[in-house]
């Protein structure tokens, strides 16, 4: 109860619940918010890119800072490792916010940082950040650069692909499903749309393996992959149909000749398969 607890306080300081009476801090649209979200993503990211210049600088006898020699050489990996994840996660959600203001800035606020995605992303994030830090105190040796190699790549395409996505669709991107066509929405199909028709939750998906791929972790990449899995399995088919109602005779042809990307994912395309076979007498 007491965990449960913990994450209502961190998320209800995450939506600035507390500052009901300032309106630029309490709405999503206030500016003071998105001053105070990017102040903090910003201070952590240039913090940690000057560790990372200071650790580098003294890992290659550049300049001796003591910050290697206090520490053993495993634990100096998961350092390294620690920064590279810390600045992958406020690049992520950087981007998030500035890949919105400049292609699709009518839904911009303070929201599109992600930083209060959901209850389920901040229990990910502490859980972890929990196994890395139990990892450095005690098991330290076990480690694994190949797999945080991998991660590092996840990471990289993942974030490429998710804004790249998010750039393809311009107006058209929300982060919250639309249930009504606005006048700007189009069904794009062209630049990587020509291949998966849901790159942007393809992108988080691998990201989000990738991160904890990255920082070397355990029980978090497996935790990650279901958790992101269950997720994308309940969303990506009722996005679809909301998509099929908005848009009923391009869509479906779309589905049949784009995939999805994510390994077992449920999709509506297969009704619509089943369908065109009973038509035609298969």
């Amino acid at each position: 109860m007491k965990f449960v607890k913990v994450i209502e306080n961190i998320q209800s300081i995450l939506d600035f619940k507390n500052w009901k009476h300032h309106p630029q801090f309490f709405k999503n649209e206030g500016l003071a918010r998105v001053a105070i979200i990017a102040f903090v993503l910003g201070s952590i990211f240039s913090l940690h890119t000057g560790f990372l210049f200071l650790f580098c600088l003294d890992k290659m006898h550049i300049m001796k800072f003591g910050l290697v020699q206090i520490l053993s050489p495993s634990r100096s990996i998961l350092i390294f490792q620690w920064i590279e994840f810390v600045l992958a996660v406020c690049a992520f959600h950087l981007a998030e916010f500035f890949v919105t203001a400049i292609w699709n800035p009518s839904v911009l606020g303070a929201q599109s940082f992600l930083v209060n995605h959901s209850k389920a992303y901040t229990m990910a994030m502490l859980f972890s950040c929990a196994e890395f830090m139990i990892r450095f105190v005690f098991f330290s040796s076990r480690n694994s650069n190949f797999f945080s190699m991998l991660g590092l790549l996840l990471v990289v395409c993942g974030q490429f692909i998710r804004s790249l996505s998010m750039i393809t669709c311009g107006e058209s991107f929300n982060h919250h499903i639309q249930h009504q066509k606005k006048k700007s929405h189009k069904l794009v199909t062209d630049g990587v749309y020509q291949y998966l028709r849901h790159p942007s939750y393809f992108g988080f998906f691998y990201w989000s393996i990738g991160t904890q791929l990255l920082l070397g972790n355990y029980l978090s990449p497996i935790a990650y992959t279901i958790a992101s899995w269950m997720f994308f399995n309940r969303r990506i088919p009722f996005e679809e149909q909301t998509l099929t109602k908005l848009f009923p005779k391009e869509y479906p042809i779309y589905m049949n000749k784009t995939w999805i990307g994510i390994p077992f994912m449920t999709s509506i395309a297969i009704l619509y398969e089943k369908k065109k076979g009973i038509k035609e007498g298969k």
